[in-house]
């Protein structure tokens, strides 16, 4: 007599689990419109009923993607990057790797999160569980942005709070636009190089500023020279 197969059960976090991720896979593949109990369920393999016992409502299996998406972001990272002696530069050379590496290797990740972001401009209860993923993201930013400036790395004159909230909103917009990775390195050394101390002139740089400095004023008293001779022969 042939052996029955076993069914594997699984435990109540296994469940859990495998809704959010099919959650999450719902908002990566259809948006916010292929989130429906009944498809989630489905990929879940599981039936509606149980799908409510384990998240009673919609907004709660959303908060459950938000925890999931949260957790990737913190375990999933691009190669680390070369260390140039700063730990501020390097976080900030990190943000850019992993911007890069989320964009070729974890589309998905984005893709959920700009879901969430957009909806929660219109649903109040969805602005307060994706919130704290930007928050948490932005004052991490601020931490090392005002260490890069105690360091002397970065210019004394940064609001950390406000340089913070613009690097997320540019990494975050880049993701959105999906910029091309050419511009996208191009815009990230825009970024590093207004957050960067300027460099202090060579004095090969600073001989070649004074010597045209001096021809512009040399030229500058030429041509008022001959603008005199031209007047004096037109008897002005």
């Amino acid at each position: 007599m042939a052996a029955k197969a076993k069914r594997v059960r699984q435990s109540g976090d296994d469940r859990r689990d495998s809704l959010v991720r099919a959650a999450f896979a719902c908002l990566a593949a259809d948006g916010f419109e292929g989130l429906r109990t009944r498809s989630v369920a489905d990929r879940a393999g599981v039936n509606i009923a149980t799908l409510h016992y384990y998240f009673p409502t919609k907004e709660a299996l959303i908060g459950g993607v938000a925890d999931f998406l949260a957790s990737r972001f913190i375990l999933l990272h691009a190669p680390p990057v070369p260390q140039t002696g700063s730990a501020a530069l390097d976080r900030l050379h990190q943000e850019f790797a992993d911007a890069c590496f989320y964009r070729a290797e974890h589309p998905e990740l984005a893709v959920v999160l700009f879901e969430l972001q957009l909806r929660g401009r219109r649903d109040p209860v969805i602005r307060n569980i994706v919130e704290p993923l930007f928050g948490h993201w932005q004052f991490g930013m601020k931490q090392w942005i005002a260490a890069g400036v105690e360091e002397g790395v970065f210019r004394r004159d940064l609001d950390p709070d406000a340089a913070a909230a613009f690097l997320v909103a540019a990494i975050a917009g880049t993701g959105v636009l999906g910029t091309p990775r050419e511009q996208l390195e191009r815009i990230f050394a825009a970024v590093e190089a207004w957050l960067l101390v300027p460099a202090k002139p060579t004095s090969a740089t600073a001989g070649h500023a004074g010597h045209e400095v001096a021809h512009s004023r040399s030229n500058r008293t030429a041509g008022k020279g001959k603008s005199k001779r031209q007047r004096k022969a037109r008897g002005v």
